[in-house]
């Protein structure tokens, strides 16, 4: 075999080389960073038709008590802190966001019994999102009917919030806005 030692014949190939490395090292690292949805777009434009959704649980059951007990705690850790985080008054689309969010965790929760249990009560009871305050106390009243299912105690909700705090360094004005206070009623009897 024999070397090409012209200057031009070795700057072309050169050259040739160099784009070729060029060319595919900048595309790749476009490829590898997802570009964000413009904020224009609605969240209905993304799903162009719900018979896309899936609607009903699908997950499998969970035979692991221990995994799945892991897996209520800190699924409950992640509800209430996202609904102690909600605006104290937010938007409609806020709102509609919210309740989505709800309804498909309902359905892609991995325990398949624990998923059609929490899809009834959404039936039942669905979400409340006028407000933050209104958003946490219906979580934890939700969570509540799990507990008496579950034969376990029930949670105090009237500091379901504050409970939930992630120290996130949300400013004391909006705090203070947001108080709220739940009386209890004493036990009443029918009549």
């Amino acid at each position: 075999m024999k070397i090409v030692r012209n200057p031009v014949v070795s700057v072309i190939i050169s050259v040739i080389i160099l784009f070729t490395l060029y060319y595919s090292l900048s595309s790749t690292s476009s490829l590898s960073e997802p570009k964000p949805i413009a904020p224009s777009t609605k969240s209905n434009e993304l799903i162009k038709d719900d018979k896309e959704i899936v609607n009903t649980p699908f997950m499998p059951k969970m035979a692991n008590e221990t995994i799945k007990a892991e897996l209520g705690r800190s699924s409950w850790k992640l509800f209430h802190t996202i609904l102690a985080r909600y605006p104290v008054t937010p938007t409609e689309n806020e709102r509609e966001t919210l309740d989505q969010f709800i309804q498909l965790f309902a359905k892609i929760y991995p325990c398949g019994d624990c998923a059609q249990h929490f899809n009834k009560l959404l039936d039942e009871f669905p979400p409340q999102t006028s407000s933050r305050s209104i958003a946490s106390v219906w979580g934890c009243d939700i969570h509540n009917k799990v507990n008496k299912r579950l034969n376990k105690p029930l949670y105090d909700c009237a500091h379901i919030i504050e409970d939930y705090d992630c120290g996130c360094g949300e400013d004391e004005e909006n705090a203070k806005k947001e108080a709220f206070e739940i009386e209890k009623e004493g036990k009443q009897s029918g009549g």
